[in-house]
C-alpha cells in the first residue's frame, strides 16, 4: 500500500497548522488501514472495543444542527425545509460516535480535505482503499461536513458578494480562500455520491445536486474576481502570465473558465 505523505512545494509559516494536521492524519491512516485490513473478525472486534472505550477517540457528528437553532433567520427557515437532516439514533442522542471505523473515517476526511486544498490529486479521499468498517461512518461524516460548510457559506455575506460579482468588496486573497473551500465541498459531495449515492431518496439527491450547482456559481464568482483583479495582465500576457498560486483544482478551473470566456460574463450588470 502506498503511504500517505505531507509534501508542500513552498512551505509558509501560516501553513503550520495544516502541515501538522495533514501529517497527523496521514500517520493515522498509514497505521490503521493495514491494521484493519489484516485483522480477522475476532481481532477487529477487539480493536474496535479498545478504541470505543477511550473518550479521546470519540467522534462527534451532526455538527450542522446548530444552524437550525438560529431562530427567526432566513437560514434557519431554509435549514428546516431541507431533506438532508440527521436524526437521533437513540433517545437523548449526544451524537457522539465511538469505534475504530469512526476514527479512520475522520482521519480520511480531514486528510482528504487538506489534500484538495494543497495537492493536485484526482482521488483526494483515497476511496480505493476505503475499508468496510469505515464506509458508513465516512459517508455520514462527508454529509455532515457538506451540510456544515453549505449552510455556513449560505449565510455568509462574502458568498453573496462573490455570486453577485462585487469585485471591489472581495479581495483576490479572500476570493481564493472561498474558492478553495468551495472546491473542497464539491469534492466531498462527489465522494459521497460515489460511496453512498444510491442510498439517498430522489428528494435528497435533488437537493445535493442543487447544492453542487450553487457551489459552482460561487466558483464562477471567484473566477470573475480574479479576472477583474488581474484583467490588464491577463489581456496582455494571457492567464499563464499571472503567477497565481493556490488550490490546484481551483487555479485550473479559473484558467479554464477565463479561456472559455466566463471571466467576462453576466454578473457585471448586477453590481
Amino acid at each position: 500500500m502506498s503511504g500517505y505523505l505531507a509534501t508542500f512545494d513552498a512551505p509558509d509559516p501560516s501553513d503550520a497548522y495544516q502541515i501538522v494536521g495533514y501529517q497527523e492524519y496521514a500517520n493515522a491512516l498509514n497505521h490503521l488501514i493495514p491494521l484493519v485490513q489484516n485483522a480477522d473478525a475476532e481481532q477487529l472486534e477487539a480493536y474496535n472495543e479498545i478504541v470505543s472505550e477511550l473518550d479521546e477517540f470519540s467522534v462527534y457528528v451532526n455538527l450542522s444542527r446548530r444552524f437550525g437553532r438560529l431562530t427567526g433567520t432566513a437560514i434557519a427557515q431554509r435549514y428546516k425545509q431541507s431533506y438532508l437532516h440527521e436524526f437521533p439514533q437513540v433517545l437523548n442522542d449526544d451524537f457522539r460516535r465511538r469505534g475504530i471505523g469512526w476514527v479512520l473515517a475522520l482521519a480520511r476526511l480531514e486528510h482528504g480535505a487538506i489534500e484538495v486544498g494543497y495537492q493536485d490529486s484526482a482521488n483526494p479521499f483515497s476511496l480505493n482503499n476505503l475499508t468496510a468498517i469505515e464506509r458508513i461512518p465516512f459517508a455520514e461524516l462527508l454529509l455532515d461536513g457538506v451540510r456544515s460548510h453549505y449552510w455556513s457559506m449560505s449565510s455568509d455575506l462574502v458568498t453573496y458578494r462573490l455570486i453577485k460579482g462585487h469585485v471591489t468588496k472581495v479581495s483576490d486573497r479572500t476570493a481564493l480562500a472561498y474558492g478553495r473551500r468551495t472546491v473542497m465541498v464539491q469534492h466531498m459531495l462527489e465522494a459521497l455520491d460515489r460511496i453512498a449515492g444510491n442510498s439517498f431518496k430522489p428528494s435528497q439527491r435533488s437537493e445535493l445536486q442543487t447544492w453542487h450547482r450553487e457551489l459552482s456559481s460561487i466558483r464562477e464568482g471567484v473566477t470573475y474576481v480574479m479576472y477583474e483583479t488581474y484583467r490588464a495582465a491577463i489581456e496582455q500576457q494571457g492567464f499563464d502570465g499571472v503567477d497565481l498560486r493556490g488550490c490546484p483544482a481551483l487555479v485550473d478551473g479559473i484558467r479554464r473558465d477565463i479561456s472559455e470566456g466566463k471571466g467576462q460574463i453576466t454578473v457585471k450588470g448586477d453590481r
